[in-house]
């Protein structure tokens, strides 16, 4: 387990990077999770059609960029002519979908990378990035999908994993032996909690987007909060430390 996922403190982690601020799944929005104090960043990786590691959410660029197609029956070259950051706003004129390696050498030592495999067939690759890039120690790799956080567990053992959930099952990531359990906020109980806690594994929420939700999150003892302004979790959490 790397350093952020064994601190005792709770984890302000970006959602696709500073998301409420900046493009989603860019390079000018991992910078900025950075200089707002977020202790890590969320990510999403797909591969293109000529085996390369990309940032994007989406099966297809239509939602996020000027272009058409999906990823993967897109080379990196043709990936590398749409734009990701103007329908954003026209300030981010010129932002690219960047490769996971351009991510890792932004922000190597400095953030947590939750990495979110978002269809299988890349964890090969994504494993030998990891490891060439020296990111062992400053990345979590999680997915929705229990084969693929079982496949990586299997082929890399040092590297934590996470299970996401949109639903209540704690115990679906304990038969995993999962290093952390990510449910959705809206699904987060106490149980939810008591469940990770017993089998040792951290439990990171997402995505946080009202100060009520972080309140809750906290209260229940979260080791990490994942939120499109991290600004948002940082303030009710300089709150609380103020508070008598």
């Amino acid at each position: 387990m790397n350093k952020w996922l064994e601190s005792t403190r709770c984890l302000v982690i970006a959602h696709r990077g500073a998301s409420a601020a900046a493009p989603e799944n860019t390079l000018a929005a991992f910078r900025l999770a950075a200089d707002l104090g977020a202790d890590g960043i969320e990510l999403d990786v797909r591969g293109t059609a000529d085996g390369q590691l990309v940032v994007l959410h989406d099966a297809s660029v239509n939602r996020t960029t000027d272009g058409t197609g999906r990823v993967a029956a897109l080379t990196l070259d043709q990936l590398g002519r749409v734009d990701a950051g103007k329908k954003f706003g026209p300030s981010f004129r010129g932002e690219r979908i960047p490769l996971l390696s351009q991510v890792f050498e932004v922000v190597a030592g400095r953030l947590l990378v939750d990495v979110e495999i978002k269809a299988a067939g890349v964890e090969a690759a994504l494993l030998d990035l990891i490891r060439r890039m020296s990111m062992a120690d400053s990345v979590l790799i999680s997915s929705f999908d229990s084969k693929v956080v079982g496949r990586m567990r299997d082929m890399a053992p040092e590297i934590p994993v996470g299970l996401l959930h949109s639903a209540a099952d704690p115990n679906a990531a304990v038969a995993l032996r999962a290093a952390a359990y990510l449910p959705e906020v809206v699904t987060l109980t106490a149980d939810v909690v008591a469940v990770c806690r017993r089998h040792g594994m951290r439990v990171i929420t997402w995505t946080v987007g009202t100060e009520r939700e972080a309140r809750d999150a906290l209260q229940l003892g979260v080791d990490g909060i994942i939120a499109d302004d991290p600004t948002l979790v940082r303030r009710i959490l300089t709150q609380r430390k103020a508070s008598p």
